[in-house]
């Protein structure tokens, strides 16, 4: 209660608030991490020259919104129980704070109801355009400033969705890929992920396949002309050229990008 309380006082006087540190302590019995400490930050602290450092002089064209602020709350939990107490608090901010006319636009005023999601991602799925969605959703809500987010949330929620179903896909296939395993010892496949548990390289050979590069494996070719954009990944095929002069197959991949050898 008091750590919202908080957020609807940042979120009425005119800045927004990140988190800034957490602690966290180890609860033997259960063996899982329990919140026992955050810290909530006004979100101009910090240098603007540690987040967007130059390049070749230039900056990129984006707002740099922090400028030092010292603003900062820091709470505790009581005991391991849901109640939390403010341990210590610095109000001193360094700039003026966001005009009543503007509030609206803080990024701790703003946020897509889950009706209003469902409704984006349906318009969406039918390719109407984020900026066609923005303005009906004004207009039935008697302008921008009733709608309570702003065009970019709604491109973000919509990119997200995109993300979200490009994984599902990935799962499908890699559980396909699975079954043909089971079915068949001799399938194989292989992929690689990255830092982030997404998708970066995958690879895959039938038995069919893997006996044609047993018989023709004199000459092997790569070929990736065929790309996929909804993916931004590459498709890549081994190829080869069997008895009868025609191209077979030995394997085939998706590669997120190419590492090129000097």
């Amino acid at each position: 209660m008091v750590v919202q309380s908080y957020y609807d006082f940042a979120s009425s006087a005119g800045f927004s608030v990140r988190l800034g540190s957490t602690q966290n302590i180890l609860d033997k019995e259960t063996g899982q991490k329990i919140l026992v400490m955050k810290r909530l930050l006004c979100s101009k602290q910090g240098s603007p020259n540690l987040i967007l450092p130059l390049t070749n002089g230039t900056r990129r064209k984006n707002g740099v919104s922090r400028c030092g602020c010292l603003e900062s709350i820091k709470f505790k939990r009581i005991d391991r129980s849901d109640k939390w107490v403010t341990d210590s608090v610095n109000l001193d901010h360094n700039h003026p704070f966001t005009t009543l006319s503007k509030i609206r636009y803080l990024s701790i005023n703003r946020s897509i109801s889950h009706t209003s999601k469902i409704l984006f991602s349906s318009l969406a799925d039918v390719n109407v355009p984020v900026s066609q969605q923005t303005a009906d959703f004004s207009n039935q809500l008697g302008g921008p400033e009733n709608m309570g987010c702003m065009t970019l949330d709604i491109n973000n929620m919509v990119r997200d969705d995109r993300i979200d179903l490009k994984n599902y896909d990935v799962d499908l296939i890699v559980e396909d890929f699975q079954m043909k395993k089971l079915e068949n010892v001799q399938f194989f496949y292989d992929l690689v992920k990255d830092d982030e548990g997404r998708l970066k390289h995958l690879f895959w050979a039938d038995p069919t396949m893997i006996e044609n590069y047993k018989l023709f494996e004199d000459s092997v070719t790569f070929d990736t002309t065929y790309k996929t954009n909804v993916y931004s990944m590459v498709f890549g095929m081994f190829c080869g050229v069997n008895h009868h002069r025609r191209t077979t197959i030995f394997g085939s991949a998706f590669l997120r990008y190419f590492v090129n050898s000097l």
